[in-house]
């Protein structure tokens, strides 16, 4: 009995001693909670809320960037970003391998990025598209299911197997296209990761293109990564403003050729081709190289990147100069074109000024000045002029100021400060040498020449308009900047010396000039200052050309200067290297306005000799296209016929109720004329014309006419057709044209 006694005494003392820890502990455990909530519970409340609950900014589609006809050369398209779980996967070998082939990326550049083991998460540098997106989803797949088969064949648990899909999560975005690669590339800019517009007019205009973004909210797991199924929109996006502007796509591509051409040819430090409307100060096409592809814009040169060479870069003009000086000594009367002088040097403060060719060509007019493009010549036109009337007129014609075009970083001229404008300085500036212009200066001055003395400015936005509407915002219009720099007749009259200069047999600039069209040009070639030394280099040159046509009416201005590169003293010059180039473009715009040459039956439009001029053939006839559209289709047929063209009939038709070319367009005999004549049944089938060379709106046009369906692929020239010529197609049928801009 004492035992039993004694026993139960000892297993009070254990229960009570049990109780009392436990108590302790309970009593602990709570007084961590209070602590914990006093103290703590708010930053971890918050802490939590942040960890769980996320609000993320979405960016605005950015609007188009589009050329003047609304074609785009700049686009968002919906996109991902893409972040992998990379620690769910045991093999990162297949992982990658995967990725590879659903994003089309090499393995090796793959491999380095999925087999990190500091992270969990990886998110994929750059934004990935719909249907790579479903490749990877559909690869994940994949690798499950080859991860149960694989478990099923060794005997082991399917349960064990993950879901693959789990480990990647999309995030939606938006993702920048430039469908034609380096087309306008430095004129377009680009946008870079952040979404932020970086040179050109992505640049200019990035708060306008951009938008106002959008929220969503959407939980995140323990590892900080979204949970794709608590994905919430808080704020929808609104599109960025489209920027349509005034480039063509046929002459851009007109002038990507010719700038290809010269890269490869002379391998320049870099080179700029601006082509003009001078009657509007519209650009038409504007290219500069280096250049880069937006689509990948970290693979182009810091150079490139950063640099328009058509609108931030300055260069002596040199010859191109020579028109500007001789307008201005014409409007006061310094000098008259009959008026002599004598060429192969001048001496001016103790320093000889030669002629291009050393020795001259004895005694010269001021007209054969510019025909020879004298230095003397122009040296004695600037001496005589004098500084006051010198600085007047470079401020009349723009070469003081920016033109203020919308793109960035615009350069300006330098000139001779007041203390340095010695007599030297003024010799040399009369031929283009010792100041510096930028290419957009150059052009816009010698555009006043061509238009009648009127000077505009370059502009290249045409519209901003709302892409959910299509109403244009803002309306850009041509711009007078002045509007008399010099009166129309000293204007006309450079003009016709400069038409002389490339239409004369003696003409320097004579590889420039097209029959029929009466090219008013100036080259132009200028040493290149060494910026270690402030002294010239003895074998680089920066030489161009500048011209428009046709000469009666001038339309098209274009202006090519080439800077540095494999160019041989003596060989080179800016009529040889620069003109070849812009007699190409005008001669392919001439064709492309329809403007038709006129014959040099005695005198030409310029009123030059046509013993002067380039002959144009006899055997060559123009004639307008005449107004069918409501005509009977015999008759519409008899008519073309008989002026010498050849028809092609869509339709079934007897009443003409489209043509092209349009009515009042001059055309050479022999052009195809294309006729649609509907009927009550439209005819089911036509014959395919051969489209190969023609400009985009041409083909498009013909298409339409027929009652094709038309898909265009690239800009500039057709260089194939889906459909050969002379194949019966059904009427409807979609017809895909590749163009090439070379």
């Amino acid at each position: 009995m004492k035992l039993k006694k004694a026993h139960s005494s000892r297993h009070s003392k254990r229960v009570l001693i049990l109780q009392v820890v436990t108590y302790i502990g309970l009593g602990l455990v709570v007084l961590r909670m209070q602590v914990l909530q006093n103290w703590f519970g708010p930053s971890l409340l918050a802490q939590a809320k942040q960890t769980q609950q996320v609000t993320k900014t979405v960016l605005a589609p950015r609007g188009k960037i589009l050329d003047a006809e609304g074609q785009p050369l700049a686009y968002d398209v919906p996109s991902f970003m893409m972040d992998i779980k990379v620690k769910g996967f045991k093999n990162r070998q297949k992982l990658a391998s995967m990725l590879s082939k659903a994003l089309g990326i090499p393995v090796s550049k793959i491999l380095g990025f999925v087999s990190t083991k500091k992270y969990t998460w990886v998110q994929w540098p750059n934004s990935i598209s719909e249907l790579q997106k479903q490749n990877v989803v559909t690869g994940l797949q994949k690798l499950r299911t080859d991860a149960l088969n694989a478990a099923k064949a060794a005997g082991k648990q399917v349960s064990a197997v993950p879901y693959f899909t789990q480990f990647a999560t999309f995030t939606p975005t938006e993702k920048r296209i430039y469908p034609f690669n380096t087309f306008a590339a430095n004129t377009v800019g680009y946008v870079d990761r952040n979404g932020t517009g970086q040179t050109g007019l992505e640049q200019e205009f990035n708060r306008t293109l951009s938008g106002k973004n959008g929220q969503i909210e959407y939980t995140r797991d323990g590892d900080g990564f979204p949970i794709s199924s608590t994905l919430k929109v808080v704020k929808s996006a609104q599109p960025g403003m489209d920027i349509k502007t005034t480039l063509n796509a046929t002459i851009q591509a007109y002038v990507q050729q010719a700038i290809k051409k010269l890269v490869n040819k002379y391998h320049p430090n870099h080179a700029a081709i601006i082509v003009e409307n001078p009657k509007t100060g519209a650009i038409l096409g504007m290219a500069s190289r280096p250049t880069f592809n937006p689509n990948q814009y970290w693979k182009g040169s810091s150079e490139a990147l950063s640099t328009n060479w058509a609108v931030n870069s300055v260069f002596e003009p040199g010859s191109t100069f020579k028109p500007i000086v001789l307008a201005a000594a014409l409007a006061t009367k310094s000098v008259n074109l009959a008026q002599t002088y004598m060429s192969g040097h001048i001496t001016v403060q103790g320093h000889r000024i030669y002629d291009w060719n050393r020795v001259g060509w004895g005694k010269l007019t001021f007209r054969g000045a510019m025909e020879k493009s004298s230095n003397v010549g122009f040296a004695t036109i600037a001496l005589r002029l004098g500084w006051q009337h010198l600085m007047h007129y470079l401020k009349a014609f723009g070469y003081l100021n920016r033109t203020g075009i919308k793109l960035p970083g615009e350069a300006t001229s330098i000139m001779f400060s007041p203390q340095n404008r010695g007599k030297l300085e003024l010799a040399t500036a009369g031929f283009g040498q010792g100041i510096a212009v930028t290419p957009l200066q150059q052009i816009a001055g010698i555009g006043a020449l061509a238009n009648g003395g009127k000077l505009m400015k370059p502009y290249i936005v045409k519209q901003i308009v709302n892409p959910s509407t299509g109403k244009a915002m803002k309306t850009f219009h041509p711009t007078v900047v002045n509007p008399q720099v010099v009166p129309t007749s000293i204007a006309n009259t450079v003009s016709k010396v400069m038409t002389q200069d490339v239409n004369a047999k003696q003409g320097i600039d004579q590889i420039a000039a097209i029959k029929g069209y009466d090219v008013a040009g100036k080259s132009g070639t200028a040493q290149i200052v060494n910026p270690k030394t402030g002294k010239y280099y003895a074998n680089k040159y920066a030489v161009s050309f500048v011209g428009y046509a046709p000469g009666w009416d001038p339309t098209v201005e274009v202006y090519v200067t080439v800077y540095g590169g494999h160019t041989k003293p003596g060989k080179d010059w800016g009529s040889t290297v620069s003109g070849p180039a812009a007699r190409e473009i005008l001669k392919e715009s001439m064709q492309y306005y329809h403007i038709a040459p006129r014959l040099a039956n005695g005198t030409s439009a310029s009123g030059l000799n046509s013993n002067a001029l380039p002959p144009v053939s006899a055997t060559t006839h123009y004639i307008k296209t005449p107004k069918l559209a409501g005509a009977s289709l015999t008759s519409a047929v008899n008519t073309l016929n008989q002026d010498g063209f050849h028809v092609q009939v869509g339709g079934t038709g007897n009443v003409v109720k489209r043509q092209w070319p349009q009515p009042g367009v001059s055309v050479s005999k022999g052009t195809n004329v294309y006729l649609y004549a509907p009927g009550s049944k439209p005819a089911s089938t036509v014959t395919m014309p051969n489209l190969q060379g023609m400009p985009l709106r041409e083909a498009g046009n013909i298409l339409a006419v027929l009652g094709l369906q038309f898909s265009a692929n690239g800009v500039g020239y057709v260089s194939s057709q889906s459909v050969p010529a002379g194949t019966t197609v059904k009427r409807g049928h979609r017809i895909t044209v590749n163009f090439t801009s070379g």
